[in-house]
């Protein structure tokens, strides 16, 4: 098969798979350009959504548990100081009656066991002895505390350049005997049992839903705790020289994660999008200290507190977005795939019968129309491919039929034809034969009257009579024995003429340079010329030729319909202020009036070392 096939020149099969093809690649083209976009924008969107819900859910889980763990932690510390009242009453009543040693002793062992520091003092309030000067709470909180009998107070034992509400915290009460008071000061933390306390399980559980979205994206979620007071420029609220702790921000123990990823957030930007729409930034430094990766940042409010506000950040990489979206294309591209070629091979099937029929009405058509009327179709079948296809076969047994007949009559009459065109051929043969006898016979009578004549000038014009009429006889004897009665070999007929011409002036010495085409022309235009020729041969002999070295040059070309001829000699040449239309040399005159006249052309005469003349006409082909 060519390789410039054009697609008219397909066969129908091929058309209607081509055009299967190219439908089902539109509709392709049509997924991928118009639903596919929109398809990943709902995805996006989707997805967005999808991490809003489960931040909304970790939210209220956060809330539920930041409660339970606000109501857990004092419902134990009340359980605490009812046990620590029990123990400081029952330590009051066993001790009273003891020495000084013994109750220095047993409440040494006291303090051990409750891993809490008990001071003994007298009634005037003066410690005899102190246990719990190590723990610095200072002398005015003791008095303060020895003021408040049976009463609990909380102190801070310092404070710590750290936000987290974490500080360490001691609970003091006194108790007075008959003699003495004792002081009990116990920290807060020992009392916590980490390993078994619902806080963990509740932070396992809050850690667990913080990784629902790992699916989907690479970024954090944690939860911090934020000075508000702080929060009141645009300085990013995260800084590489931070420490752990720090008094702008502290990570809730609740998180698993060492620091915060905020990027360039400030503080203030992160509480002013609490509640609201996700914020659009940058985070991940490279070389050049630049952050690189586009990041969304969801912030929520665990509490309302005014200068210790509890957030909750979610923050994910839109990379992450699109790389989960990405996803849909590749599934979506196998699944089409399948179904262009699922519809490819449907198609063909449902078609095949149908397109090899019409197939083989094309190619019977194209066969017919080569002339091979033999071939049918053949086909058969009720609908109308099958109807068509025998309507066809009927047409082409009647063409047939009707050629056959047409081809019988056309050789009848081409029989008659020929044989009339024979009968004319041999009429016309015969004229030119008998015109031929009659010129020759003119041309001897003219010969035998010249030998009676004694005068030379009557003898020169009987001579150039004869040349004419042996022109016109040569013609004739031509036409007779050519085969195409309108044909006369052009290069032959000019070489005889000459020849004949110069063999009757006796000019053996004569140099003759002919250069004709290989053309054939009629009767209308061959004898002109061969008049012009005879005119100016014999014009040379008797006007122009010296007695030496003469030269004769013809020449004829045929491009188109164009025709010219070139006749020139070495001779004398022209008079410079000849007009050949009014000479008196009959020749020249001929010359001029056959040009012009009978071959409808132009003449152009000149000295070019010799006379030349140069006629151009057109022949009707």
């Amino acid at each position: 098969m060519p390789r410039n096939i054009r697609f008219s020149q397909l066969s129908f099969s091929a058309k209607l798979s081509l055009s299967l093809f190219t439908l089902a690649l539109a509709l392709l083209t049509i997924l991928f350009v118009l639903i596919i976009p929109k398809m990943q924008k709902e995805q996006y969107e989707y997805k967005i959504k999808q991490i809003e819900q489960t931040i909304s859910l970790n939210t209220q889980q956060l809330k539920l548990a930041v409660d339970f763990i606000i109501s857990d932690g004092e419902t134990n510390r009340e359980m605490i100081k009812s046990k620590l009242a029990f123990f400081l009453h029952k330590t009051v009543e066993e001790i009273e009656y003891l020495s000084l040693d013994k109750k220095e002793k047993y409440l040494k062992l006291k303090a051990e066991k409750l891993k809490c520091s008990l001071d003994l003092l007298d009634k005037n309030d003066t410690f005899i002895f102190n246990k719990s000067k190590n723990l610095n709470l200072g002398q005015s909180s003791y008095l303060k505390s020895l003021k408040h009998l049976n009463d609990w107070q909380v102190y801070i034992k310092k404070e710590e350049e750290n936000f987290c509400p974490s500080l360490t915290r001691y609970i003091v009460n006194t108790k007075e005997s008959k003699s003495h008071k004792i002081l009990l000061s116990c920290n807060t933390q020992i009392f916590y049992d980490y390993n078994s306390s619902a806080e963990k399980k509740i932070k396992t559980y809050v850690q667990k839903s913080f990784s629902y979205t790992n699916n989907i994206h690479k970024g954090n979620t944690f939860l911090m705790w934020l000075n508000v007071d702080a929060a009141q420029d645009n300085t990013p609220l995260y800084n590489e020289k931070d420490k752990i702790k720090n008094n702008k921000y502290c990570i809730s123990k609740l998180s698993n994660v060492q620091t915060i990823t905020t990027g360039k957030l400030s503080a203030k930007q992160i509480l002013n999008a609490a509640n609201k729409e996700p914020i659009r930034h940058l985070l991940d430094k490279n070389l050049d200290k630049k952050y690189i990766n586009k990041a969304i940042t969801w912030v929520r409010s665990i509490n309302n507190d005014p200068k210790r506000r509890l957030i909750f950040i979610t923050t994910v990489y839109e990379e992450d977005l699109y790389n989960n979206i990405d996803s849909v294309f590749r599934k979506v591209l196998p699944a089409s795939l399948f179904a262009l070629l699922f519809a490819l091979i449907i198609g063909f099937l449902l078609f095949r019968k149908f397109s090899k029929s019409l197939d083989i009405l094309v190619k019977t058509s194209k066969e017919v129309r080569h002339g091979n009327l033999n071939l049918r179709s053949n086909i058969k079948g009720n609908d109308h491919i099958g109807e068509l296809g025998h309507t066809f076969d009927l047409m082409i047994d009647s063409m047939q039929s009707s050629i056959k007949t047409l081809d019988s009559k056309v050789e009848l009459r081409t029989k008659e034809l020929q044989k009339s065109l024979d009968e004319k051929n041999t009429l016309l043969k015969e004229i030119h034969h008998r015109v031929k006898n009659n010129l020759a016979f003119t041309i001897n009578l003219i010969k035998l009257q010249k030998r009676k004549i004694d005068d030379e000038h009557i003898k020169e014009l009987l001579t150039d009579v004869q040349e004419r009429i042996y022109i016109m006889e040569l013609l004739h004897r031509k036409l007779y024995e050519s085969k195409d009665l309108n044909s006369i070999p052009f290069r032959k007929y000019i070489n005889e003429l000459v020849q004949d011409i110069t063999y009757a002036y006796n000019r053996d010495d004569l140099k003759l340079f002919i250069d004709v085409d290989d053309v054939f022309l009629d009767i209308e235009y061959a004898m002109p010329c061969g008049l012009i020729i005879n005119e100016c041969i014999t014009n040379s002999f008797k006007h122009a030729f010296k007695e030496k070295n003469n030269c004769f040059k013809i020449k004829f070309t045929k491009k188109g319909s164009l025709c010219t001829l070139e006749v020139s000699d070495n001779g004398k040449g022209l008079p410079k202020d000849l007009n050949i239309n009014k000479t008196k040399s009959l020749g020249l005159r001929l010359i001029s009036s056959i040009s012009t006249s009978q071959l409808l052309g132009e003449i152009e005469y000149k000295n070019d070392n010799g006379a030349k003349f140069i006629i151009k006409f057109k022949i009707e082909e």
